[in-house]
């Protein structure tokens, strides 16, 4: 069944009485104008409801499907467990090689040429700021900062859609999404020149 906005389920029965009092007005006599309250709202109580059968009062777009709140289950969990583990990883005294921890090999790109890729020190960044050392993260790896911001973010987001059902799927446009990858890749780019020039 579907949820409606208390704004669009009044909306729907203001017009429906609108309608029952035009019909009214246009059917009496001069003497009897004015139809019995009790008429007018059963006639409009019976059309809102009409309409909802007929899928004419459109559900509220704040609200979230039974299945995206399962689906935001899912990316909640992924997002806890990523800052969880950056709590369990102890950050690299070097400001990168943290993620060989994780049974990853050392970059290549660091190991090679002695420059760091553009991902270098963003896993210690992430671990720093998942310990409070926020300074230290930013001073790092600023994305690393970022990234771990953007995971916490995330994970209040899935947990407010599974919590109370509100659906964040109206920042899910094309304009929104675009604007977003731009900007993180940007940031990359900035913050890998600034490693390039630190290390």
């Amino acid at each position: 069944m579907s949820e409606w906005s208390p704004r669009r389920v009044a909306a729907a029965t203001a017009r429906a009485v609108g309608e029952a009092v035009a019909e009214s007005n246009s059917g009496s006599a001069a003497g009897g104008k004015v139809s019995a309250a009790g008429s007018l709202a059963r006639r409009a109580v019976g059309r809102t409801a009409h309409r909802a059968r007929q899928g004419l009062v459109a559900p509220s777009p704040l609200r979230a499907s039974l299945a995206e709140r399962i689906i935001q289950a899912g990316v909640a969990a992924v997002l806890a467990a990523a800052l969880g583990l950056g709590l369990v990883l102890t950050p690299s005294p070097t400001g990168t090689g943290t993620h060989p921890a994780l049974g990853l090999p050392p970059c290549g790109m660091l190991v090679m040429t002695g420059h760091p890729c553009p991902t270098c020190g963003v896993t210690t960044s992430f671990v720093l700021a998942a310990h409070g050392r926020f300074s230290e993260a930013l001073v790092n790896q600023p994305f690393g900062l970022v990234l771990f911001l953007a995971v916490a973010a995330g994970l209040l987001a899935t947990l407010a859609t599974v919590a109370t059902g509100r659906t964040w799927a109206p920042l899910g446009r094309v304009s929104v999404v675009t604007t977003a990858a731009i900007l993180m890749v940007v940031l990359v780019l900035a913050s890998w020149a600034y490693k390039w020039a630190t290390l």
